[in-house]
């Protein structure tokens, strides 16, 4: 016999009794590493085109003036700081990515509750079990849906991060819990996003519409608006309409109930965390080719072809073959690996105007190929991008390379100084080191921080 609760009435008794002090401390200190590569990311993200066209049409729209911009002296309503700065910490495809959903965590989850919990003077503890609370839920839920929703074709991160990110604000505003179930069935409502916009603006764009639809969702409820706790698992439902009508009917009788905390997705499957400024399905192949390349190093005039072999997501996701912009770059396999051949390294320096349409780069990148490869395809659609490579030479050799899984991944995880160094090359361009080193280690004690906007006075610059 089903559960006769519905699975958002679940989430909201979960978050009811979320206390931080029964959190794990392996969960607290995986949510400050992401933390910090969101807010490391977002700093440079801040400055990109998709991030200062959404400022100029917020600043419109601006209604309050409670929540920083990153990379601003001004603050605005939440909603709108929210859109901003989810944006910018996934302009440059830099930020932290998850299989539970095959999407991005906290670039949406993080801002949103970063711009309520400013308006509300929350602590950074606060803070912390609000985003920790908004994984949880949005994860979870994604297990129901998982892989089909991303079969359908949508970007997931604009799919579950809204609800993800309307548990987290319920959770940071102690919502009752029929507000809270009230406030997640909404946010199903508002979620979207295509996997056929990768590649331009919109993409980003879906991490800032996700974390501005959530908070959203919360503020409309509150203000009266209701919706139907049943929405996720109801006939013509979230779960339908973005999976199947059979998985549906499949989760509305599940006879157990949603394990919400047990395990701790965060730390049970834990996040990928990218060591290069692009989309994760190019990472398996940059570290190949960098690790050989290293070993054996080998003029480009010697390379013929090289031939990818990738899985089924690949070719959905590295949608640009022959890119012309650094927005275009970061989804090209072609353009990863000519840069590694060129310049020995993928780094935000790389992605640049001059660097993609020089001559030299756009003849390189038509010697690579990529396609799907019959053996990877058998492990269904999977977003950790397995990679088998043909490297052909122009005396005939050819070299075979491959690599299942790239480093970053909770099985080949990044130390301490990696996460460290990356913050810090990121914020270099634009704050000092001091200020960077004094913002790290704030974050690494975010639990400690008793006004949170300790952390978002040093966001403005």
């Amino acid at each position: 016999m089903a559960t006769n609760t519905p699975i958002l009435n679940q989430a909201a008794n979960f978050l009811a009794n979320l206390e931080y002090e029964k959190l794990p401390v392996d969960v607290t200190e995986s949510a400050k590493r992401a933390i910090l590569d969101y807010i490391g990311v977002s700093i440079p993200g801040s400055q990109q085109p998709v991030a200062q066209n959404l400022f100029a049409w917020a600043e419109k729209r601006n209604w309050g003036k409670t929540a920083t911009v990153i990379g601003r002296k001004i603050k605005m309503a939440p909603e709108n700081a929210a859109l901003i700065n989810a944006a910018s910490g996934h302009a440059l495809d830099f930020d932290d990515t998850s299989w539970s959903t095959i999407g991005h965590p906290t670039t949406v989850i993080f801002p949103a509750i970063l711009s309520l919990a400013e308006e509300y003077n929350c602590t950074g503890k606060q803070t912390l079990l609000a985003y920790i609370a908004g994984l949880e839920v949005a994860h979870k839920i994604a297990d129901l849906m998982m892989p089909e929703a991303s079969e359908n074709g949508w970007h997931t991160t604009g799919i579950f991060y809204t609800l993800g990110t309307a548990a987290a604000a319920c959770q940071l505003l102690q919502l009752a819990k029929e507000q809270s179930a009230l406030c997640m069935a909404l946010a199903l409502s508002k979620s979207s996003g295509i996997r056929s916009n990768f590649g331009t603006q919109a993409k980003p764009y879906h991490a800032g519409m996700s974390a501005k639809a959530g908070l959203e969702a919360v503020s409309l409820t509150l203000s009266g608006i209701n919706s139907s706790p049943t929405a996720l698992e109801d006939e013509d439902g979230f779960i339908q309409c973005y999976a199947s009508s059979e998985l549906a009917k499949i989760v509305k009788n599940m006879a157990k109930p949603v394990l919400f905390g047990s395990p701790w997705d965060i730390t049970h499957r834990g996040y990928a965390f990218k060591k290069y400024p692009n989309c994760s399905g190019n990472h398996p192949a940059c570290d190949a080719i960098l690790e050989w390349l290293n070993k054996n190093p080998t003029p480009i005039e010697d390379i013929a072809s090289i031939h990818c072999g990738v899985s089924l997501l690949g070719p959905k996701e590295l949608v640009c073959d022959q890119p012309k912009t650094p927005t275009e770059a970061r989804f090209s396999i072609q353009f990863s690996l000519a840069c590694a051949l060129t310049y020995g390294k993928i780094t935000l320096s790389e992605f640049t105007d001059e660097i993609i349409l020089s001559p030299h780069i756009q003849e390189l990148m038509s010697r690579i190929t990529m396609g799907v490869d019959q053996d990877l395809a058998r492990l269904g659609f999977i977003g950790t991008a397995p990679v088998k490579i043909w490297i052909t030479k122009v005396s005939g050799e050819e070299i075979y390379l491959e690599n299942n899984l790239a480093h970053g991944n909770p099985e080949k995880p990044f130390s301490d100084n990696e996460f460290n160094a990356k913050f810090l090359s990121c914020c270099h361009e634009l704050i000092t080191r001091e200020q960077a080193e004094l913002l790290l280690k704030d974050i690494y004690q975010l639990d400690k921080v008793k006004d949170i906007k300790k952390i978002t006075n040093q966001l403005c610059f």
